[in-house]
């Protein structure tokens, strides 16, 4: 549920922007990191990172595909966040303009 403001004597687009602009880019963060999150884990990127492999037992954990599932799963909780909040926007900037 959006924070009710002070009235404003501009259009409703533009007083409703700022009301918008947090949540929006917090489910974009959500999308993205995401991605990122379920991606990654599976390609080379995660496979020669010299930081996961600089210690014999952390390459050995990062390897592990359990491992590599969870920080997928990680991914699709993410997703479904962002995906929620952007329905929640868009449920909520349909209800303002009615």
């Amino acid at each position: 549920m959006l924070l009710p403001t002070a009235p404003c004597n501009l259009p409703t687009a533009i007083c409703y922007l700022p009301l918008v602009s947090v949540p929006l880019f917090f489910a974009l963060y959500c999308l993205e990191a995401g991605l990122f999150f379920v991606i990654v884990p599976w390609t080379r990127v995660w496979t020669i990172n010299p930081i996961l492999h600089h210690n014999l037992t952390l390459a050995l954990w990062v390897d592990n595909p359990f491992v590599r599932g969870f920080v997928s799963g990680i991914g699709v909780i993410h997703l479904l966040i962002g995906a929620k909040d952007i329905v929640r926007i868009n449920r909520e900037r349909k209800e303002a303009q009615q």
